[in-house]
């Protein structure tokens, strides 16, 4: 809820414009019956046409001022609503942004999406028929009066269903806020299978893992399908009774208006005029309900909203941070990473002086690419610490530290766009420098040989590159800045020795006093090393520790 107020804060002029508008068309929209009855009571008189014009053209006016209201109301919950949706999208995606492994992991991609587009949709629904609340108001405000001015039976037929219609309500809303939780749960993982099935797929056809895909895709699914009829049966039973209620009052109102009417308690034209208003309340009443399931919806939607707006980065810049050098020396000492209770890395000593090529090496599950995320600062160690220029990175802005270490990941994100854009990824970068970086990554001739060049569209996730061509684009991106670290995560493993050679030799000649921690397995990677470091697998080095 504080989420759902500080949104309207935001956009409180415009909402209460949007408000102000609604109020006056629904107060014309019920005067119009008033206006009827009177025309019907005193308009038509034979011999009197005056009489009969002035009421149909103040009912005329009195629509007039009830459209224009509409249209003002309506286009200014719109925009309330557009911009709080813009706003709400761009605070997600900063706040997305910013979270690192360990903070993002309670969300999965497909849920995080699903938070972005769905739930956002389901607040942005809720703020645009915020006005409609201004309708329910001044219905409830100015029907029950008139009633009662006509006739008080026809007021005790009113408030008499209006408890009973309070009752039938107070039935649904925890239901239906739990089964949409639950339904909101399952789009989430649904939307995860989805992600699986779509990223995944590829690197397991063949070997029978995609017809595990689909099949937790199927199951997911049918769990959506369940909790959706489940909100639908709810749903249903909630907009239908409330109104029934009404319209049975309705029905039991004509019999009395009825009766009253011929007794000559009341006019013709305010049996007419009681028949529109008790209308009227029915369509309120529906509206009112539709507003609760908006607002139960928008309730669920903006409490996991507010998880990722609320959730923090693990890798977060000290109160004061400490200034790092323009250059210096890269030291992990004594550092070990615990993933679930499990150590998976260390204790490892790590030096990388300036010029110095230090390659990294190791089997499956030592810990390599876990080191990568340590050096860097995208995850901190359990023991141990990571220092550049002799400052411990813990007590450095994250910020500062991204811009001295660079580095290229085992597995390399492609985006949408062109290749110029992946590589610069909308820096203000001198297209001189993005060919300089290419050239150095051995991408430059492949690159030069497409019909449009730099400006050549990428697929989707890189669909239309090699694995090396990714690589090699993604190491380019990396050497843009010429950090003073360059760690790169087995960024040749998908190129050919030749390519990989030419790599090599360019990299040390690019930036000779930069620090390069490269992890590698291919000999020419080892051959090239200044300093060579061996990862044993965790349980070894637990072993082999208790022995000594």
């Amino acid at each position: 809820m504080d989420l759902l107020s500080g949104l309207l804060r935001r956009e409180r002029l415009v909402l209460g414009a949007g408000l102000a508008a609604t109020v006056v068309q629904q107060a014309a929209l019920l005067a119009l019956p008033w206006c009827v009855q009177h025309g019907l009571d005193e308009g038509i008189t034979p011999g009197d046409a005056g009489r009969t014009g002035f009421w149909a053209v103040t009912t005329c006016l009195v629509a007039a001022v009830m459209l224009a209201a509409a249209v003002a109301g309506k286009w200014w919950s719109s925009l309330a609503a557009n911009r709080i949706a813009h706003a709400l999208r761009a605070d997600l995606a900063a706040r997305a942004g910013l979270l690192d492994r360990a903070a993002i992991a309670p969300f999965g991609q497909g849920d995080l999406a699903m938070r972005v587009t769905r739930d956002t949709e389901m607040i942005t629904a809720w703020v645009q028929g915020l006005t409609r609340w201004a309708r329910v108001a001044v219905t409830i405000a100015l029907v029950l009066p008139a009633v009662g001015a006509l006739d008080p039976l026809l007021l005790i037929v009113l408030l008499v269903a209006m408890p009973v219609l309070g009752l039938v309500n107070a039935q649904f809303p925890r239901r239906y806020r739990s089964a949409n939780e639950r339904l909101s749960a399952a789009h989430g993982d649904r939307a995860d299978a989805v992600e699986d099935l779509l990223s995944a797929s590829a690197a397991v056809r063949g070997l029978g893992g995609e017809r595990v895909l689909v099949r937790r895709h199927d199951e997911v699914s049918a769990r959506v399908t369940r909790h959706t009829l489940g909100v639908a049966r709810i749903s249903a039973w909630w907009v239908s009774a409330p109104p029934a209620v009404l319209r049975l009052a309705v029905a039991v109102g004509l019999a009395v208006g009825g009766l009253a009417a011929i007794d000559g308690r009341i006019t013709v034209g305010a049996l007419v005029a009681f028949t529109s208003w008790m209308i009227n309340m029915t369509v309120a009443v529906t509206v009112l309900v539709d507003l609760l399931v908006n607002r139960g919806q928008a309730r669920v939607a903006a409490g996991r909203v507010a998880e990722v707006l609320a959730a923090r980065p693990v890798v977060a810049a000290p109160a004061d941070p400490r200034p790092l050098p323009e250059s210096g020396m890269l030291a992990a000492v004594g550092v070990t990473a615990v993933r679930d209770g499990r150590t998976v890395l260390g204790p490892v000593d790590v030096i990388a002086a300036p010029g110095e090529l230090v390659v990294v090496t190791g089997p499956t599950g030592s810990g390599k690419s876990v080191l990568v995320r340590l050096l860097c600062r995208l995850d901190d160690p359990d023991h141990g610490e990571v220092h550049f220029g002799g400052i411990d990175l813990r007590m450095a802005d994250p910020t500062e530290v991204w811009r001295r270490i660079g580095v290229v990941p085992q597995r390399p994100v492609v985006l949408s766009g062109t290749i110029r854009d992946n590589i610069t990824l909308d820096r203000d970068v001198d297209l001189d420098l993005v060919r300089e970086a290419c050239r150095v990554a051995a991408l430059d001739t492949f690159v030069e040989s497409l019909p449009d060049g730099y400006d050549t569209v990428v697929g989707e996730r890189g669909e239309t590159l090699s694995g090396g061509q990714v690589q090699r684009l993604a190491l380019a991106r990396g050497l843009l800045a010429k950090p003073p670290v360059l760690v790169l995560d087995d960024v040749t493993s998908a190129v050919d020795a030749d390519t990989e050679a030419t790599i090599l030799g360019r990299l040390r000649a690019w930036s000779p006093d930069t620090a390069v921690v490269f992890v590698s397995h291919r000999p020419a990677v080892v051959a090239a090393a200044d300093r060579l470091i061996h990862l044993a697998e965790p349980a070894t080095q637990d072993m082999e520790t208790i022995r000594g």
